[in-house]
C-alpha cells in the first residue's frame, strides 16, 4: 500500500507528547485553583502560583493548537485489492445460468438416455427406479399455476431434481412416459413450464435441452423460476 505522508516539524511521537502535557497541565492547573479557592483567605502564595500556572498553560495551549495543524497526516493514495485465495481475477467468471448447469447437466445426460428408451419393454420399472436412484419428487399440474405433489411414478406429469444440498432449487423434467399431447400441453403444464415445439398431435419422445428451475418455499408453495427448453420427437 502507497503511503504519501504531510510533512511537519516536529515528529509524530514529540506532537502527541507535547499535547498529553498540555492536557497534564490544564489539569494540575484547576486543581490549584479550586485548593487555592479554599485557602486563599489564608495564605496569599497561592494568588501568585495560580497566576503563573496559567500562563504556563495558556502558553501550552497555544503550542497544542499549532501542533494540531502541523501533525503530520496519513494520506491513502491507494488501497490494498483483496483477492480471494485460489480465485484469479483475469479469468473469466462463470454466470449464474453457467453455474446452475454445471449441477444438472449430468443429470439431464441421464434423463434424455431414459426418454429416449420409452418404446423398450419394462420401462415403468426403469422409470421408477430412475426416480429413486435420484431422489426424484413428483408434481401435476393443478391449474392457475399451483403444482401438488404426485404420488404415482406413471400418473406424474413432472419429475424433479433437487441440485444441491444446500439449495431450494429444483431442476424440472416431464415425465418420459407420458406422450405430449394437445391435452398435456395445454392443460397439464408443459405449455406453462417449458419452452417446446408443440404442433398438434402426439409426440413420444422428450429431449431437454434446459431443465425448468422450481423453487419450494417455507409453506411448501412450488414455484416456477425459469421456464426450460424441450425438444419434441413423434417416434
Amino acid at each position: 500500500m502507497e503511503e504519501t505522508i504531510t510533512q511537519g516539524f516536529l515528529p509524530p511521537v514529540m506532537a502527541d507528547l507535547l499535547i498529553f502535557v498540555s492536557l497534564a497541565m490544564n489539569v494540575i492547573l484547576m486543581i490549584v485553583v479550586a485548593y487555592g479557592i479554599l485557602t486563599r483567605n489564608q495564605d496569599g502564595r497561592f494568588q501568585k502560583l495560580e497566576d503563573k500556572i496559567k500562563k504556563v498553560a495558556d502558553d501550552l495551549k497555544t503550542l497544542e493548537n499549532k501542533v494540531r495543524e502541523i501533525k503530520p497526516q496519513k494520506i491513502v493514495d491507494t488501497l490494498p485489492e483483496i483477492q480471494a485465495f485460489g480465485i484469479n481475477k483475469n479469468e473469466p467468471r462463470p454466470t449464474a445460468e453457467e453455474n446452475n448447469s454445471a449441477l444438472w447437466k449430468k443429470f439431464i445426460e441421464s434423463y434424455n438416455h431414459i426418454a429416449a428408451s420409452m418404446l423398450v419393454p419394462g420401462q415403468l420399472k426403469a422409470c421408477q427406479k430412475f426416480v429413486e436412484d435420484n431422489g426424484l419428487r413428483m408434481l401435476q399440474y393443478a391449474g392457475m399455476m399451483n403444482f401438488i405433489p404426485a404420488l404415482d411414478v406413471e400418473e406424474s406429469n413432472f419429475w424433479l431434481w433437487k441440485m444441491s444440498p444446500d439449495t431450494n432449487l429444483y431442476a424440472v423434467v416431464p415425465n418420459p412416459m407420458k406422450p405430449c399431447t394437445e391435452e398435456l400441453y395445454e392443460r397439464g403444464g408443459l405449455k406453462i413450464v417449458f419452452a417446446m415445439d408443440y404442433k398438434d398431435g402426439i409426440y413420444k419422445k422428450y429431449i431437454v435441452d434446459t431443465p425448468a428451475i422450481f423453487t419450494i418455499d417455507s409453506s411448501n408453495q412450488w414455484k416456477l423460476k425459469d421456464p426450460g427448453v424441450v425438444d419434441l420427437a413423434r417416434k
